[in-house]
């Protein structure tokens, strides 16, 4: 298709494929797209392939690693892998540091090299050297991105687009609204029957996992038969550094890894998201679809879809553990009628997925006039 007749070769750079919001989209596409139209290879900085490798290989695309360390390396051992791969498009998904892969690709002979902006903030410091190396990718991003796409407005302006580019814009994640509404969830009723609260998200500093456990034990206080589930992968050392015995306490679950999210959700009366950064994350919109309410931070990007769809309820961590807890009890007596209603209103909004969403078959395919940088 990048001449009209054959397929456009596509290479995704990420940090691994395990399951994220980045990872979901992606392995979607690999599932949904004809290989007649797109074939789809996934380059890899991370130290490791990730969990869902297999499945993506299972879909038909290709994998290839090309860890960012030792970083003096990495532009050259890029640029040599895309020369032998020879793609039509490259699609970074890492921050900032999309900047330097775009810059990569476009002396590699790219011609359309697209960011993808998830998150309103990269996590470190706010130091001279940190702002220093923001602003040498941000200026390469503005020099080598054919596009630049954010999920929210604040992960746009993390990009820090120049005023009236038109590269820049706000393109929302998608859910497939049927997969996650057919698990809808019955409210608990008036019988004060057990409550189960989840958070879905792998063990991460910015995923701020061990804050839930003083909630669950302030709810416990509140409400004795208070579940919590944990789902997601990297292990428990958060929460065992915060609890020790937190593995053997029977009202916490571990599960890990899962490709069987809607049935977790299908068990669940309030999503918890207590991260200190975020963009638009998927399992928001996978719970909202399947009638789920959320309980949030107070972040820019959560602030801006809680103003799109109902069933978002934002706090502050500042807030404490007791204030999250009664917030929590509360949305998990949502009645039946309001969680159909959750559900209907991402039916209806843009973050549905629909049969005939093909966007990327119009940003793949953009042939720019000067393929170089800018």
């Amino acid at each position: 298709m990048s001449d009209g007749a054959t397929p456009v070769e596509v290479v995704h750079v990420l940090g691994t494929l395990d399951r994220g919001g980045v990872e979901t989209i992606a392995l979607r596409q690999c599932r949904t797209i004809p290989p007649d139209q797109a074939r789809l290879t996934f380059v890899t900085l991370g130290e490791r392939e990730g969990l869902l490798a297999t499945q993506f290989e299972a879909a038909g695309a290709r994998i290839h690693r090309c860890p960012l360390s030792p970083k003096w390396t990495f532009p050259f051992r890029l640029w040599r892998l895309l020369r032998a791969l020879r793609p039509d498009v490259v699609e970074s998904h890492v921050s900032l540091v999309s900047g330097l892969v775009l810059t990569v690709a476009a002396f590699a002979g790219v011609d359309v090299r697209i960011a993808q902006m998830r998150s309103e903030g990269d996590g470190r410091p706010d130091t001279m050297a940190c702002r220093a190396r923001r602003a040498v990718l941000r200026a390469l991003l503005r020099r080598a991105a054919t596009s630049v796409f954010g999920v929210t407005r604040a992960a746009l302006a993390f990009a820090a687009p120049p005023e009236g580019d038109a590269r820049f814009s706000v393109v929302p994640n998608k859910v497939d609204v049927d997969r996650f509404a057919s698990v809808c969830r019955t409210s608990r009723g008036a019988d004060g029957g057990p409550v189960m609260m989840t958070h879905v998200g792998r063990a991460s500093p910015e995923k701020n996992r061990a804050f839930l456990l003083e909630v669950h034990a302030e709810a416990r206080r509140l409400h004795p038969d208070v579940g919590l589930t944990f789902v997601g992968p990297g292990g428990t050392a958060d929460l065992e550094a915060v609890s020790p015995t937190v593995a053997s306490d029977r009202s916490v679950h571990l599960i890990g890894h899962t490709d069987r999210v809607e049935d977790v959700l299908a068990a669940t009366d309030v999503l918890l998201l207590p991260s200190r950064r975020e963009g638009l994350p998927n399992v928001v919109l996978e719970a909202l679809a399947a009638g789920v309410p959320v309980l949030a931070s107070d972040l820019p990007g959560l602030r801006e879809l809680a103003t799109q769809l109902c069933g978002i309820t934002v706090l502050p961590l500042e807030a404490g553990p007791l204030v999250w807890a009664y917030s929590a009890l509360a949305l998990a007596e949502t009645p039946d009628c309001e969680r159909a209603l959750i559900s209907e209103g991402v039916r209806f909004s843009p973050f549905a997925i629909s049969s005939d969403d093909q966007w990327w078959r119009t940003v793949w395919t953009a042939r720019q006039p000067h393929g170089g940088l800018r």
